[in-house]
């Protein structure tokens, strides 16, 4: 599957359809409809239909918003129809051309059960299935959302901002098991050289560089053991000390994530002791058996911002690791006190086998302890999972918080532990067909999903909940954007002028996006600036320039750009006029009676006076941006009358600095540049 990129370039000059594309199948039924913005809309109305005809109507939604997610409506195997239109006060638009699409079918047969519907974390839950090789989400009644189509794709981990990242099947490939980056579309975003072969985690690091745990091996010595002649039966000397068969361990790898070169990398050949390894969990049974050595067996991976550093769970040696990054000196080793005195904290834990790490926000660790060894380790009767969280404080490791699952549910491999923004916590394992269940901070469970999944043991590799399908959903509605019979676009006066509009997060994550604008006749520059939105917000933002007189249109490029998925970015076109727009189609210079008035005084320290006049009744908005065009503070915005008005802005709250104050209408927009002083 090719990389693929969308940038959406919307000519304003028109309405239409965007996505879903038309014809196209979806593999997920909670679906993002997005559609071109109307010249001087209110509002608009979707309609869905399960017919051409629109003869019964499946949804009916409206809203100011040019986008609009339905999580409710839509069912796998199916075909549906839609259609948009705007709606000017009381009057209704032409319905746009019909587009059509169909859902895929639904891969998983999870089922759910609710203890305790009040205490849920709202979101979906999203796992990955080994040997089955597909990934899916369930929503919180164990509806399937969302799958990874047939493209044999294993989901690992995602990130607070959305992005998804696991593993694809290649047959027949050198390395069968690239990790990958893709979105919900199921398009690959980024992929790993096939030339090593990459298991149990990829990360995305905030220099934006990929990281995976791949094999790394070397000859070592066969200790003395139980197992030791087994081995000498094979020929080997296993006499602890000759270098002479296969291990295999783990190295971490940093890719650059344009060249896919290898930028960085640290192996445990390097950093561990030999002398430290599994004496009773059989894993020198298995190296009888396949004729390696799998000594560590890395399974896991994250990145602290905050320390700059990485945690790996070392599976077979019932270690945490904690190292320094880029430099790879090793902070510490949690868990198992082996031979070599290389671990020092948390030796009496007792977790043993464990998968998954995660960072809390108060800087202690979740993992999901499998507890292959608990009976040694923890006295236990026979083995035990549990959901752990450690405390580590002045060089000491604490247990502070536990929930053991009963001995049913144990998993022998694979699972993790979430910690969810609620404070319950996320468990999965493989044990009684590959399930998750959410606890509370009472350690009482709240909501149980069963995956239903085939041998071994469920097969279920870890499973998130994440807030929803859409991490990058956003809309963009520009101001007084008009049309007459020969023009469409915007009015920007001579001089200092500015273009505005709002963007509005449809998703369900927090949104950092980049906003640039370029323009053919270099009214505003080089400009570009960041903002984050929270979900479901609306920022509005003003990019000022000055604007010189021209007698056609201005094409004027806006492009905002997710900053962690950079393939949804959309770049929106407007034509902007230095004559008004006007429905007559007069290109005259506005009246005088629409002015602004130079503020005073000009510089201040507190209060400014703004008189402006209105040279007829009309929707007037009268508004203070800062220089990076975010909108501070809206002084007015209602119906005002012809005649002249005086508001007064206390500046006291804002910081000493530049300010916009922004006077306009549907068609006429003026601007004065104020400078406060504390």
């Amino acid at each position: 599957m090719k990389k693929l990129i969308l940038i959406f370039l919307i000519s304003l000059s028109y309405s239409e359809l965007i996505s879903p594309d038309n014809g196209t199948t979806l593999n997920h039924i909670h679906i993002l409809f997005e559609w071109d913005q109307i010249p001087e809309a209110l509002n608009y109305t979707l309609q869905i239909s399960e017919d051409i005809n629109f003869s019964s109507i499946l949804v009916e939604h409206i809203d100011q918003s040019t986008a609009h997610i339905d999580k409710q409506n839509l069912d796998w195997d199916n075909s549906y129809y839609w259609r948009v239109r705007g709606n000017l006060n009381n009057v209704s638009l032409d319905w746009s051309s019909a587009f059509t699409f169909s859902t895929s079918q639904s891969l998983s047969s999870s089922s759910i059960s609710f203890i305790n519907d009040s205490q849920y974390q709202d979101g979906v839950t999203l796992f990955g299935a080994f040997f089955n090789y597909f990934s899916a989400a369930i929503d919180k009644n164990g509806k399937e959302i969302w799958n990874s189509s047939d493209n044999n794709f294993v989901y690992y981990s995602s990130n607070n901002f959305g992005n998804i990242f696991g593993c694809n099947l290649l047959s027949g490939a050198e390395n069968n098991l690239p990790g990958m980056e893709i979105n919900f579309q199921n398009n690959i975003i980024w992929e790993e050289p096939n030339d090593e072969f990459l298991h149990h985690d990829i990360i995305k690091l905030p220099n934006g560089n990929y990281l995976g745990i791949v094999e790394a091996s070397t000859l070592g010595p066969i200790p003395i053991g139980t197992w030791t002649p087994s081995f000498q039966s094979l020929g080997f000397q296993a006499n602890g000390t000759a270098i002479e068969f296969p291990w295999v361990g783990d190295k971490l790898v940093e890719w650059d994530k344009d060249t896919k070169e290898v930028v960085w990398s640290w192996s445990v050949f390097d950093h561990f002791n030999m002398n430290d390894y599994d004496q009773i969990g059989g894993t020198w049974i298995e190296a009888y058996l396949s004729l390696h050595y799998d000594w560590t067996h890395v399974n896991a991976v994250v990145f602290d911002e905050i320390n700059n550093a990485l945690y790996i769970s070392s599976r077979h040696l019932s270690r945490i690791t904690k190292i320094a990054y880029p430099s790879g000196e090793i902070i510490w080793n949690l868990g198992h006190q082996m031979p070599s005195g290389e671990v020092n904290l948390g030796t009496d834990i007792g977790f043993s086998f464990q998968h998954s790490i995660q960072i809390l926000s108060n800087g202690n660790l979740l993992t999901f302890d499998n507890g292959n060894l608990s009976p040694e380790f923890r006295g236990t009767d026979e083995p035990i999972s549990r959901a752990i969280e450690i405390e580590i404080e002045d060089g000491v490791a604490n247990l502070i918080w536990a929930y053991d699952l009963p001995p049913d549910l144990f998993g022998f491999a694979s699972g993790n532990a979430q910690k969810l923004d609620n404070g319950n916590v996320l468990i999965t394992t493989v044990g009684g067909g590959g399930r998750s269940i959410e606890v509370n901070q009472e350690s009482e469970i709240v909501w149980e999903g069963l995956y239903n999944l085939s041998l071994p043991d469920g097969a279920v590799y870890r499973a998130h909940r994440v807030p929803g399908l859409f991490p990058a959903a956003f809309s963009t509605l520009i101001h007084n954007y008009v049309s007459n019979t020969t023009d469409t676009g915007v009015y920007l006066p001579i001089g200092f002028s500015d273009i505005t509009f709002s963007i509005t997060n449809e998703g369900e994550y927090l949104l950092p996006l980049t906003i640039e604008i370029i323009d053919e006749e270099n009214w505003f520059g080089e400009q570009s600036i960041e903002l984050t939105l929270e979900k479901e917000s609306t920022e509005t933002v003003s990019l000022f320039g000055e604007v010189n007189s021209l007698q056609s249109a201005n094409p004027i490029h806006i492009t905002i750009t997710p900053k962690y998925h950079s393939d949804k970015a959309k770049t929106t076109l407007i034509y902007g006029y230095t004559y008004p727009l006007n429905n007559d189609n007069e290109k005259n210079i506005i009246s005088n009676e629409f002015y602004l008035e130079e503020p005073y005084p000009n510089p201040f320290n507190s209060n400014i006076f703004i008189k402006y006049s209105i040279d007829k009744e009309q929707l007037v908005s009268l508004q203070v941006f800062n220089l990076k065009g975010q909108l501070i503070q809206t002084l007015v915005r209602k119906n005002l009358t012809k005649g002249e008005y005086t508001n007064i802005w206390d500046a006291t709250d804002h910081p000493s600095g530049a300010y916009i104050i922004k006077l306009s209408s549907p068609t006429m927009v003026k601007s004065h540049k104020i400078l406060y002083l504390k």
